[in-house]
């Protein structure tokens, strides 16, 4: 990375790029202490405040690729299997259902709500 010349920018520029690092710190070290704590990842969401659960699910949904620029709110569904199933509502007027599965790996899987019919579960924001 080549810094820049204009020394105005180059102190707004770095200060961004140190900004941006300790966000991502932040959000790897709170997935790590998710991940070092007993229970499921699903158990761990449920603990979450309401704040954090939407913070979580968005990041997930936006690396997913999907729209999701804000999560307006978050629903625990229910369990299909050993599967979690969480749904969240977008400010972008999309909902999706995020499948957290009971295995080691921590597996979740980011699916619109028409998707989830798929697997047996009713629409989104409904408990089952």
């Amino acid at each position: 990375m080549t810094r820049p010349r204009n020394s105005v920018c180059t102190c707004t520029y770095w200060r961004s790029n140190l900004n941006k690092q300790r966000i991502f710190a932040g959000i790897l070290l709170a997935v790590s202490a998710m991940s070092a704590s007993a229970g499921s990842l699903s158990d761990q969401v449920s603990a979450m405040s309401e704040s954090g659960r939407r913070n979580f699910t968005g990041m997930l949904i936006r690396q997913s690729g999907a729209n999701c620029p804000a999560v307006q709110r978050t629903f625990f569904q229910g369990k299909l299997d050993k599967n979690a199933v969480w749904n969240v509502a977008c400010n972008s007027r999309d909902n999706y259902g995020i499948v957290f599965y009971g295995d080691d790996s921590n597996t979740t899987r980011v699916m619109k709500c028409s998707e989830l019919k798929e697997l047996g579960a009713p629409g989104c924001f409904k408990k089952f």
